[in-house]
């Protein structure tokens, strides 16, 4: 008999606890080379961005949908590099920083804000400085320059030389990961965050650390934390085209099954889906992609059914929320707070929009998978609804 969906989620996510979240957690005891040299690299994502919104606002009735703007992309054409801060380098600290941008119409970079970051809050300020300073071709509305925002880069903070964990950190990782295993969970949940406290973590140390975190944050059922700490393993732990990696493949085909679950479970479907194809091009994990299908099936099937896809949503301290479609009609329910704009960014279109609760948006499907932003008050909670196409 087939399973249901929460049946297939509770047993997969059984599953995992006796694979990834419970996995070994020995570090070899490794000590870190001389410091031959530092750098900071930039690896751009492109996301489109907002036009004023001030006059759309003012000039919109209660309710109304109003379409606000459509675009072509910038094109970046110098970027350079952040400096290293000196102090976090005299530490051996390292870590990575995502900034988010808005491209004005002489193609200058303005507004930066920092979307996430791991290591030292000085890395901020220097990805910022760096980024202030790239100079792009500008998007085109209407054959004329303007505006492009929330564009997305990782920049990389690494030190050469750095090869493993100290012993200090070793010791300390130790007695935090003794503590989870011995089933205090509020102790070890205290011990990994006075882990986060230090100010001279490597990135090698940053991903063990990171791990751990994610195995405490399941331990005390928090999907948020723990599908947060994953994507900041994923984030840390260096590639193979690098030949840098933290972890091994294996390690990592196991993230992207957890994630695959969290996402599943928190209704990211796109998210999810995106893991999938991450753990499919890897070498060697067919056993694993196997193991996944049937999470994938159900997530497929939830998809292309009749019905509704319902995602309850609360927006982040700063205003906003992300979302990843996987139909090309959505609506809005439930709005309580204000919500001001929906943002619309597609692989080859980008649309904004004023909210309204009875509407529904559809989407052509040459615009390509379309990611949405909504914006308002920091209160604001409200359901986003992908509508079935009948």
């Amino acid at each position: 008999m087939k399973k249901s969906w929460n049946e297939t989620l509770h047993t997969y996510s059984s599953h995992q606890r006796s694979s990834i979240l419970n996995a070994s957690s020995r570090i070899a005891l490794a000590t870190c080379a001389a410091l031959w040299s530092a750098g900071a690299t930039a690896q751009e994502l492109s996301v489109p961005c907002d036009e004023t919104e001030a006059e759309a606002l003012a000039t919109a009735k209660k309710d109304e949908v109003k379409r606000i703007t459509a675009f072509t992309p910038a094109v970046a054409i110098d970027r350079v590099n952040p400096r290293y801060p000196k102090m976090a380098a005299r530490r051996g600290r390292e870590g990575w920083v995502r900034v988010s941008y808005v491209i004005d119409e002489q193609g200058k970079v303005k507004d930066p804000v920092i979307d996430d970051y791991f290591g030292s809050s000085s890395f901020k300020r220097s990805a910022l400085s760096a980024v202030e300073k790239w100079q792009f071709e500008p998007a085109m509305k209407d054959g004329k320059p303007t505006q492009q925002c929330h564009q997305l880069v990782q920049m990389d903070f690494k030190m050469g030389g750095q090869t493993g964990a100290r012993r200090k950190f070793i010791i300390a990782y130790k007695e935090a990961d003794n503590i989870f295993r011995s089933g205090d969970i509020d102790a070890a949940d205290k011990a990994v965050e006075a882990l986060h406290a230090w100010d001279s973590l490597n990135r090698y140390e940053n991903t063990w650390l990171l791990s751990l975190d994610a195995q405490v944050a399941n331990a005390l059922q928090d999907e948020k934390r723990e599908a947060k700490s994953l994507r900041r393993v994923l984030s840390s732990n260096g590639s193979k085209k690098d030949n840098d990696m933290v972890f091994s493949e294996d390690y990592i085909a196991n993230v992207y099954q957890r994630m695959i679950v969290l996402d599943a479970q928190r209704g990211q479907y796109a998210d999810a889906l995106a893991s999938f194809e991450s753990l499919k091009s890897m070498e060697e994990q067919q056993a694993r992609v196997d193991e996944i299908m049937p999470v994938i099936s159900q997530i497929e099937e939830h998809i292309a059914s009749d019905q509704h896809l319902q995602l309850t949503a609360e927006l982040n301290q700063r205003g906003a929320w992300f979302h990843t479609l996987v139909r090309n009609k959505f609506a809005f329910n439930n709005i309580q707070g204000d919500l001001d704009t929906v943002e619309v960014r597609c692989e080859t279109h980008r649309e904004k929009f004023t909210v309204a609760e009875d509407h529904i948006w559809s989407i052509p499907e040459s615009w390509g998978q379309c990611r949405v932003l909504v914006k308002g008050n920091d209160t604001a909670t409200f359901d986003l609804i992908e509508v079935a196409e009948s």
